[in-house]
């Protein structure tokens, strides 16, 4: 039996799907989200958690993911990126991926049961609420969406994987990279977020539905930020004990993202025994 890239590029396409048009709309993400982000902080200083809040989230973000929205509608690709067909679709149907969602879901509920909410206004966890919405769909959209994409047409399982889950997490550190964070702390974030990053990966992979990552990259980040009171760094990196219960769970997630670049590359190659000589 011979398999196909799930997102070869097709001949209704307007842009090819190459790696450098995928590299270039993370390129724009992180400038839009972050940079305009961070130049609105410095327009309007505030000493409102909430409002700041507001400005870095609320005002970039949108931009950013309307302009993802409409070139991945202009550029034939949306469907591709929004749906893909799903491990379990064929043998090996390896459903011990469903395990990966199932545990990505201990952190940030734990992490809920335990917020103070009496100390946490309506406002806070509104604003709070969407902005990590946003985060969840913009990242997910443009790393597992359009970054996938622009790879699988002409990579394999594993180069996608390494290559979408690195970019996040080399994204993710560049405000340490910035300001002169030691480098053993810059690679630690890297190797942390990248691990987040071929999770969610997974996550998409095993159910063929861009937005379940997005639902749960969105819960964990509300969850940090709302057990912070809203002063944690999106994305994973907040400065909160970790609950002991819970690092049983982080010991498995680790070794399932390890199983999971295993599996990619397993993947690779058997789509090449399966593919006819040339």
């Amino acid at each position: 039996m011979t398999t196909e890239h799930p997102t070869d590029t097709r001949a209704t396409d307007r842009v090819p799907r190459v790696f450098w048009v995928g590299l270039v709309a993370i390129v724009v993400y992180v400038l839009v989200a972050a940079g305009l982000g961070n130049l609105m902080d410095l327009i309007v200083p505030t000493d409102s958690v909430e409002l700041e809040f507001a400005l870095s989230h609320l005002v970039p973000l949108p931009i950013a993911i309307a302009a993802g929205l409409w070139f991945a509608r202009w550029s034939g690709w949306s469907h591709d990126i929004w749906v893909q067909e799903p491990t379990l679709a064929r043998p090996p149907r390896r459903w011990w991926m469903l395990a990966i969602p199932a545990l990505l879901l201990v952190s940030p509920v734990v992490g809920l049961v335990q917020t103070p909410w009496a100390d946490r206004s309506a406002s806070l966890v509104l604003v709070v609420a969407v902005g990590c919405l946003l985060v969840g769909l913009g990242e997910e959209f443009f790393y597992r969406g359009i970054l996938r994409v622009s790879l699988r047409a002409r990579h394999g399982e594993l180069v996608t994987l390494l290559a979408t889950s690195l970019l996040f997490g080399l994204s993710h550190s560049l405000g340490s990279l910035l300001n002169g964070a030691p480098v053993g702390m810059i690679l630690f974030q890297v190797a942390v977020t990248s691990m987040d990053g071929a999770l969610y990966y997974a996550v998409f992979r095993v159910t063929g539905r861009l937005w379940v990552p997005i639902v749960l990259h969105a819960l964990t980040d509300f969850s940090l930020y709302v057990q912070s009171g809203g002063g944690a760094a999106a994305g994973g990196h907040a400065d909160i004990d970790v609950d002991p219960s819970v690092v049983p769970v982080q010991v498995v997630l680790v070794a399932l993202s390890i199983a999971v670049v295993v599996s990619a590359a397993l993947e690779d190659r058997r789509r090449r025994r399966a593919s006819p000589a040339r």
